[in-house]
């Protein structure tokens, strides 16, 4: 003899309304979730490449003048400012070069880069020259 469903189970042939929308509901909030923890993270990538980028580009401008000789053109007092493309971003970034004579035989030189978008921001690394030490 073929056994007959019970009458409990054949009212149950889907879900309710309300199952439906709890599910749903928890889905969206996933989801949402997930959306705002990537577009923090790709917001947090793009502000430490600039940071990278502006640290690169003093460190590579102190480099340069270090290996300038003591009495150079571009070692001369003064203010001197260049803006620079940066590459695999597209972004400008202003680099400042202020050289002071603290005496005779000691410059003082502070490189500040940063992003022309956003100049708060910024780098400022400090060289001492010493003519007697020679370097």
């Amino acid at each position: 003899m073929p056994r007959r469903p019970m009458n409990d189970q054949m009212n149950k042939q889907g879900f309710t309304l309300v199952e439906l929308l709890i599910s749903f509901a928890l889905v969206f909030i996933l989801i949402t979730g997930t959306a705002q923890l990537t577009i923090h993270s790709l917001l947090v990538k793009r502000r430490a490449d600039f940071n990278l980028k502006s640290a690169e580009l003093a460190s590579s401008m102190l480099e340069y003048l270090k290996s300038l000789p003591y009495e150079s053109d571009e070692l001369k007092e003064g203010f001197q400012t260049e803006s620079v493309r940066g590459e695999g971003l597209l972004e400008t970034f202003r680099i400042e070069l202020r050289i002071q004579d603290i005496s005779l035989n000691m410059k003082r030189v502070e490189i500040e880069t940063f992003s022309e978008k956003c100049p708060q921001k910024n780098t400022r690394l400090v060289l001492f020259l010493s003519r007697e030490l020679g370097f």
